[in-house]
């Protein structure tokens, strides 16, 4: 056994992979079996047929075979291989060629089988040798072991030594052919099931070898920790057991104290209780009196002004050359006195308008045109001084505001720059817009003669505050900007340097839905305005009372004269039956003050025009629409009447648009 054991491991060293190892073990011993069967075989031949060539030939068969030993031990484990898949069968049937040859008019039909059965055996090599993985020499050594096999007939037809023997016809023994081929089939198959099944449960094993290896040493790691947190917990268990006597006093002195906070959290606890009622006591006087302050300005700023307007009035009755020149001057000192004090009223009511939160509509305000209306005003200022306004409006030519306050943040900031311009260079003003994610930001800039900020920047915003007394100034415009742009949900930015420039950036917050801005809800309608639209619209809800309808209708009169919308869209689809007086009344006062204050179109929602009342009363606005040259249409939906207002007002700016000369 130790003899045979390097023979069997021969070549080994030279391959890695389980399956290769097996493979050369195999083939060293397949190739030590096939010499020892050999001359078994041998002795046999030699006492059933004496001496001959095949006798002869079957020993050097087996130490042909033995060469794959040889070439495993030089590490040319393939060769070795592939060498014993192709010799065995490829020498026996040159060996059973070479016998017929020799002995073809002895032969009997016994000798065209059993060498086949031989070659049908080594086929099977392959599989054992070779692993599914390699498949190169896997198929070729099988193609080859086949070919053989399937070649025995035509290789002997070649050589002369073909079939021809009386006992068998030839058709039955050329069918033994076909139960070659499905037994070599058969011995393929189970074979190559056994080979996957085999590798499939290898790998496998090699991976749970592998998971355990990992896990032994995992365990190995954690056993390590285990023991040194092993000698730290006695290490620390020897510090808790001598400091558990001094937790024990502890917990004496603790519990001594605890007494003592008990009985002051329960005297906190009432004096707590007293002071909160205290604060809500205060808290509720503090909005007593500050609604009381509110109203208390919102009267002196408005029931001021009917006096002081008498009183400048008065003033300019009486004519100056009545006076003798001292009463001259004091009338003239009265009657500065009287424009001071109505100027500080009417700063007052826009600040306590702004802060009592009157504006909340949103506009589409085109800001080109915000800023020629603005220029507009100042026009005496601009052209006097020469001042340059340009402006960039590419990046956000419109935003949804509140008209009026954008427009006076507009005008106070130009009306500073011009106020404020150097003397030493040509005054220019340059207005922009851009977006970001949340604002809409713009920005006025000005060559002007600038300001220290970091002695000023704390004062610029507050109420009469100014920073240059060579001019007139109150010091409320900047005081209006930042409270209206705070009042729209933004805030001011400033950057300034002295005698250079001075940029003021408003943002301003865009508004979350401009579509359907409620301007007045009652169960019986709903009046709204839509932004996007420039509309002015009205969903009834009846049916509705006579006082109901001519209420309604004033109020949408009046916000379209506010917001100057064009469009006008309305739901009356559950207005109800409305009489003919109401009716008449509705297109004697309300239409002809809308043409009057700029209603051009108007989109109506009427589902039920069936009726002949409704049918009537839409005749008569109808008619009544086309004497005031006012474009109407009918709808069934809501969604059809808002398209057909976005497009008459695409068309619109597409017609005012100007038309670029070649």
């Amino acid at each position: 056994m130790s003899l045979i054991h390097p023979v069997l491991y021969a070549g080994q060293k030279f391959v890695d992979t389980a399956a290769g190892k097996r493979g050369v073990i195999l083939s060293n011993a397949i190739s030590l079996s096939l010499l020892g069967l050999s001359l078994i075989l041998f002795a046999f031949y030699y006492i059933w047929f004496d001496w001959n060539f095949v006798t002869i030939s079957i020993p050097c068969v087996g130490l042909l075979a033995c060469a794959s030993i040889l070439l495993n031990s030089l590490g040319y484990t393939h060769t070795s291989r592939i060498w014993i898949c192709v010799l065995i069968p490829g020498l026996i049937t040159a060996l059973s060629i070479y016998s017929k040859h020799i002995y073809y008019a002895t032969q009997e039909e016994l000798d065209y089988f059993t060498f086949r059965f031989i070659i049908l055996g080594s086929c099977s090599f392959p599989w054992i040798f070779f692993s599914i993985r390699e498949k190169r020499y896997l198929i070729g050594c099988s193609l080859a072991g086949l070919s053989i096999l399937m070649l025995f007939d035509p290789l002997h037809a070649a050589f002369g030594v073909g079939y021809d023997k009386p006992y068998m016809t030839i058709e039955m023994y050329y069918f033994t052919n076909i139960v070659i081929f499905i037994s070599y089939c058969i011995l393929i198959s189970a074979l190559a099931f056994l080979k996957w099944i085999s590798e499939k449960n290898e790998l496998r094993s090699l991976e749970l070898i592998e998971e355990l290896h990992q896990a032994n040493e995992l365990l190995t790691e954690k056993n390590a920790e285990i023991e040194a947190q092993s000698a730290e917990l006695q290490a620390q268990s020897d510090v808790l057991q001598n400091n558990q006597k001094d937790l024990v006093n502890a917990y004496d002195i603790i519990q001594e104290q605890k007494e003592r906070l008990f009985s002051k959290n329960q005297l906190l606890s009432t004096e707590l209780l007293a002071k909160n009622k205290d604060l809500t006591d205060t808290n509720s006087e503090l909005i007593k009196h500050n609604n009381e302050l509110r109203q208390f300005s919102y009267t002196v700023s408005h029931n001021l002004r009917g006096p002081v307007a008498s009183l400048l009035g008065l003033v300019d009755l009486v004519p100056p050359d009545r006076f003798r020149p001292e009463d001259a001057e004091v009338m003239q000192h009265i009657r500065i006195s009287a424009e001071n004090l109505d100027t500080i009223i009417k700063d007052l009511t826009k600040i306590i308008d702004i802060r009592h939160d009157i504006f909340k509509i949103r506009q589409k305000i085109i800001l080109q045109n915000e800023v020629h209306d603005t220029v507009q005003l100042l026009q005496k200022d601009i052209h006097q001084h020469h001042i340059e306004i340009r402006t960039n409006f590419t990046a956000c030519p419109y935003i949804y505001s509140v008209k009026p306050m954008v427009h006076s943040i507009l005008y106070n900031l130009l009306s500073n720059a011009i106020k404020y311009r150097s003397p030493e260079r040509a005054p220019v003003i340059e207005v922009s817009a851009r977006e970001s994610d949340r604002y809409t930001v713009l920005e006025v800039r000005d060559n002007g003669m600038g300001m220290d900020l970091k002695q000023h920047k704390d004062n610029l915003f507050k109420l009469y505050k100014r920073f240059h007394f060579h001019t007139e100034g109150k010091g409320l415009g900047l005081y209006l900007v930042k409270l209206q742009a705070e009042a729209l949900g933004g805030t001011v930015d400033v950057e300034s340097e002295l005698n250079r420039f001075t940029t003021f950036k408003v943002y301003l917050r865009k508004p979350d839905d401009v579509e359907r801005q409620i301007l007045y809800k009652e169960s019986y309608a709903e009046i709204f305005f839509d932004a996007r639209l420039n509309a002015t619209g009205v969903i009834w809800s009846g049916p509705v009372t006579d006082e109901q309808y001519r209420l309604a209708y004033r109020k949408c009169l009046d916000f379209v004269k506010t917001y100057n919308s064009p469009n006008y869209i309305a739901d009356i689809s559950q207005q109800g039956h409305i009489e003919d007086n109401e009716l008449q009344w509705m297109l004697d006062s309300i239409l002809p003050e809308a043409a009057r204050n700029g209603l051009r179109r108007i989109a109506t929602i009427r589902h039920d025009a069936e009726d002949e009342h409704v049918q009537e009363y839409i005749r008569r606005i109808a008619e009544q629409l086309r004497t005031l040259n006012i474009v109407s249409r009918y709808f069934r939906t809501f969604q059809e009447a808002t398209l057909w207002l976005e497009q008459e007002n695409e068309q619109l700016v597409l017609k005012n648009a100007p038309v670029k000369k070649p």
